[in-house]
């Protein structure tokens, strides 16, 4: 089962890629809904709220915006939150691997994918045997994020700061997929599969002959 990591920047529409590749049948293990899970467990909860206060919260829970607010402000707030979340990802992530493999139903899966916004970032990238990149031109990326979120231009370029550059991220990609809305999404997915679907088969051919 090959493992494939999914990422762009903000903006760059890779959720939609991922949903795309569900679709077509792929496991697909979302990093910021992980992050997510597990930043509402009791004990990470309790760290959280003791390092940054009350402010973060509505009611008994995290607010995203409000953490947001406080770690793109902040980078030694935002290092100490990743430096927390990131290992508890990518252990969510080799569990979940198992358990898609030992699955009567998935275990002969060709390959799963992990969409995260930061997989560079976070050194994720010796986890997948390959890398897709969903890039989109920036203005497009910025216009999408301020109606998505309902926030300025200004909050939107200061998230784009505090990760890699999208020609860094598109130099260490294994595949691109270009979201600009000329090229068509589906087309693109649909023949990402296909090729990767091919390199299994391969891999399966040259272990029977061996």
């Amino acid at each position: 089962m090959q493992k494939i990591g999914l990422t762009g920047g903000i903006g760059s529409g890779k959720t939609t890629v991922a949903r795309l590749f569900e679709m077509l049948g792929t496991p697909v293990l979302y990093a910021d809904l992980e992050a997510h899970k597990i930043r509402s467990r009791p004990k990470i909860f309790k760290q959280i709220v003791k390092q940054f206060g009350s402010k973060i919260l509505i009611g008994n829970q995290i607010d995203k915006r409000k953490l947001a607010d406080v770690i793109f402000n902040d980078d030694k707030a935002l290092q100490w939150l990743n430096s927390l979340i990131h290992p508890l990802v990518e252990k969510a992530f080799d569990e979940w691997c198992v358990s898609i493999s030992l699955n009567e139903h998935t275990q002969n899966t060709p390959f799963v994918i992990m969409e995260s916004a930061l997989i560079f970032e976070a050194k994720f990238e010796r986890l997948f045997d390959k890398i897709i990149v969903v890039d989109a031109p920036e203005e497009l990326r910025i216009s999408r994020v301020m109606e998505r979120e309902n926030i300025s231009r200004g909050e939107v370029l200061q998230r784009i700061s505090k990760q890699i550059s999208a020609d860094e991220k598109r130099q260490k990609a294994d595949i691109i997929i270009e979201n600009d809305e000329h090229n068509s999404l589906v087309a693109q997915v649909i023949s990402i599969q296909q090729f990767l679907l091919s390199l299994q088969n391969n891999s399966t051919i040259q272990q029977l002959n061996n």
